[in-house]
């Protein structure tokens, strides 16, 4: 039996016929980019794996370790080694600032946090304020119609605070995908880099330990909660890469707060017996004292579509070459004679996430001849 544990606070890459986790920076053979590998990645994009057994391998015996987990593997078997959430039936809306201001005093640096305008940001810029805190907030505006209610809560919640900087960071989607950073293996995540890296770049010079964000919220809030908080399908074995490619280079850690096991205790015992609750009344009721009535008493979401559009419009030019490049480099025929318009084809029938595969294994294949890791 073997013992796997990644101590480190990035994603690791263990090889089982090796028995050693790779050097990260380790170039590969042309040879290993097949049509079974590109066919895993294909099933890992549909199915998000959230467990090795799980996971298909895009390199032979290669798998993807998540940051500060423990597994063992006998027989062709992985088992994730890891105490339980165990669900609390004492917690109220003054335990639950209690534990996050206990959590926040362990804190060692500076702290962002991402000002969508959205419901998940809102409620930490919300509990921040509440416990004396006074966090840089990054606002990531968009002029576009269908984003008019997030810019008024950004108004709105900018005024309070002093520290706060205004960005277009979401309007760059699928834009400078020639400059992705190399990665160990493909990632949709991958196409959205220059988001987090224009993030990054307004955050220098601040000092900026931690940035918050709260994609796990879209688990937390919104699945029906049974009694057993283990077996919601987050975080998926993707879900790392911002803070492991795009943050963490530079001493910064991209935080998910809601997927953080005390908060992810805290929410799945305040919310048990809860049914699936998409526009998240149950937190715009339990949260309504750290939120602008806007957000409290009302439910409103954008469409991110036309931004992705856009990202893609303007990156044609650069995702033809990457298919290209890629072709060349693989031989393999998905990559041949692509069109845009099958990306655009996809988005409109509802399977975007296929041509987005398509375009992350490229993509991937591009980031590692870049910088020569890519031998004969």
């Amino acid at each position: 039996m073997l013992l796997i544990d990644n101590s480190k606070y990035t994603t690791q890459y263990f090889s089982i016929i090796e028995n050693r986790f790779l050097d990260i920076a380790q170039p590969f053979s042309r040879k290993l980019f097949t049509p079974e590998s590109y066919a895993a990645h294909i099933e890992n994009e549909t199915t998000l794996p959230i467990h090795l057994n799980e996971y298909k391998p895009v390199l032979p015996g290669i798998y993807p370790v998540p940051a500060r987990t423990k597994w063992s593997y006998d027989d062709g078997v992985f088992i994730k080694l890891k105490k339980n959430i165990k669900l609390s039936d004492n917690l109220t809306y003054d335990s639950c600032l209690k534990n996050t201001n206990r959590l926040l005093k362990k804190s060692k640096g500076k702290i962002a946090v991402e000002l969508s305008g959205g419901l998940d940001s809102s409620i930490m810029i919300g509990a921040l304020e509440k416990l004396g805190y006074e966090p840089l907030l990054v606002g990531t505006v968009s002029q576009l119609y269908k984003f008019r209610t997030e810019r008024r809560i950004q108004e709105i919640i900018a005024k309070k605070h002093k520290n706060v900087i205004l960005t277009e960071s979401f309007g760059k989607q699928f834009t400078n995908l020639l400059g992705t950073p190399a990665h160990f293996l493909p990632c949709f995540l991958s196409l959205q880099h220059n988001v987090g890296a224009n993030t990054m770049a307004i955050l220098r010079g601040h000092d900026i330990r931690y940035v918050l964000q709260g994609t796990a919220f879209d688990t937390m809030l919104v699945e029906a909660m049974g009694s057993d908080p283990n077996q919601l399908r987050w975080p998926t074995l993707q879900d790392n890469w911002f803070h492991d490619y795009t943050f963490a280079p530079h001493g910064t850690s991209y935080v998910d707060v809601a997927a953080m096991t005390p908060f992810w205790q805290m929410f799945a015992s305040l919310r048990k017996g809860e049914q699936s609750d998409h526009q998240k009344w149950w937190a715009r009721s339990f949260f309504a004292d750290l939120l602008p009535p806007e957000l409290s008493q009302y439910a409103y979401k954008a469409n991110f579509g036309p931004q992705w559009w856009d990202g893609l419009l303007s990156s044609s030019e650069e995702i033809l070459y990457i298919m290209e490049k890629a072709h060349q480099i693989t031989g393999l025929p998905v990559f041949e004679n692509f069109s845009m318009q099958s990306i655009f084809d996809d988005m409109n029938n509802g399977a975007g996430r296929a041509g987005f595969a398509k375009l992350a294994y490229a993509n991937w294949v591009h980031s590692l001849h870049k910088v020569g890791r890519i031998k004969d």
